[in-house]
């Protein structure tokens, strides 16, 4: 059975997952916190976990972490990132910053289907959608 990106999963499904485990439905929670909150790399850092269950839990999934390739900052405080995934593509994500508050551009595909001789993003076509672990890496790293 192939690995699954853990990061991708909603807070119901990690507890339906960690519940077929045996584990205690709190454990779900704490996982979900170590993901999305302390933005964990690896399951070794979620240390409230046993270290039986981290050894389970690094079995059965991995964590998608997406290295940034490129960065970029702007005279404005905008950042642009291009960030890795794990099968060789590239996406950016931009932060900008303004008196009221942050924006965050993410993307949700590699590639485009539009056609537009403006962007970069259309030119080798739609090549996949993104995960939800991936698009969540996006905002982890900005």
């Amino acid at each position: 059975m192939e690995k699954q990106d853990i990061k991708s999963m909603t807070l119901a499904e990690l507890a339906v997952s960690l519940k077929e485990l045996g584990q205690p439905a709190f454990r779900a929670g704490q996982v979900f916190d170590w993901l999305h909150k302390k933005m964990v790399v690896s399951f070794d850092e979620m240390t409230n976990l046993p270290a039986a269950l981290r050894g389970q839990l690094a079995q059965a999934w991995y964590i998608d972490h997406l290295p940034v390739a490129q960065q970029q900052e702007s005279a404005d405080g905008t950042m642009k990132y291009l960030l890795g995934l794990d099968d060789g593509n590239c996406v950016e994500t931009v932060l900008m910053r303004y008196h009221h508050g942050n924006s965050l551009c993410i993307s949700s595909q590699v590639g485009c289907r539009m056609g537009c001789s403006f962007c970069a993003s259309t030119q080798g076509g739609l090549v996949r959608g993104l995960t939800a672990g991936e698009m969540a890496g996006q905002v982890d790293t900005a």
